[in-house]
């Protein structure tokens, strides 16, 4: 009984992978299921066994991505954090999210281009998403006001909503549009430019 679970779980990942890849490619409109079970190799009985249509299967891509960030999101929470403003695990987090990101490429262009014009629900989960990590990066806001670290008319909601700003801009016009984003150079940046801004700093070659 437990294989057959288990086999039944790994195909049911195996059309969802494949319909992940198709609809990145194609967009939601131009995919059929035969797209999509020619890119599986499966029989056309074998995807209805587990969806009963397109719509189905791409609801089932939107709560997949929204699992795979809740864990995250759970994960980074969990983490003890040191006192302090700590540039190298600040950036180690940022670079913990881009890496997600494009570890999951096609998931995240199905979802950041089709998702919200497809499923009507999906602003609702997103929402309730963006208030989890929107509380999560305001509460180590006041943590490091509290310790000085950072000024106290910096409003801690505003704060996050710069920061979920940053992140979408990222995605869609970097992680999306280079065919080789550097990670590393991206986190440096990001890091840097919200440690300190654009004005220059004691040191900098520019200066």
């Amino acid at each position: 009984m437990a294989r057959t679970l288990l086999e039944r779980e790994t195909r049911r990942q195996q059309l969802l992978d494949a319909a992940i890849r198709v609809f990145a490619r194609k967009g939601y409109v131009e995919t059929s299921i035969d797209d999509i079970i020619k890119e599986a190799e499966v029989a056309r009985g074998t995807f209805y066994l587990y969806f009963p249509g397109k719509k189905e299967i791409f609801l089932a891509i939107i709560d997949r991505y929204f699992e795979l960030v809740s864990q995250l999101v759970e994960r980074l929470m969990a983490e003890e954090w040191p006192a302090g403003l700590d540039r190298a695990r600040f950036r180690e987090h940022v670079l913990t999210w881009l890496r997600f990101f494009a570890q999951h490429r096609d998931l995240i262009k199905v979802i950041y281009r089709e998702a919200t014009s497809i499923d009507p629900q999906f602003e609702v989960r997103w929402n309730r998403l963006g208030k989890v990590i929107k509380d999560f990066l305001s509460e180590r806001m006041h943590v490091l006001q509290k310790d000085g670290q950072v000024r106290k008319t910096l409003d801690p909601q505003v704060w996050a909503l710069f920061m979920e700003g940053i992140f979408h801009a990222v995605i869609c016009n970097y992680l999306l549009t280079s065919e080789r984003p550097d990670l590393e150079w991206l986190a440096d940046q990001w890091v840097d430019f919200v440690l300190w801004g654009i004005t220059p700093r004691e040191g900098d070659a520019s200066c």
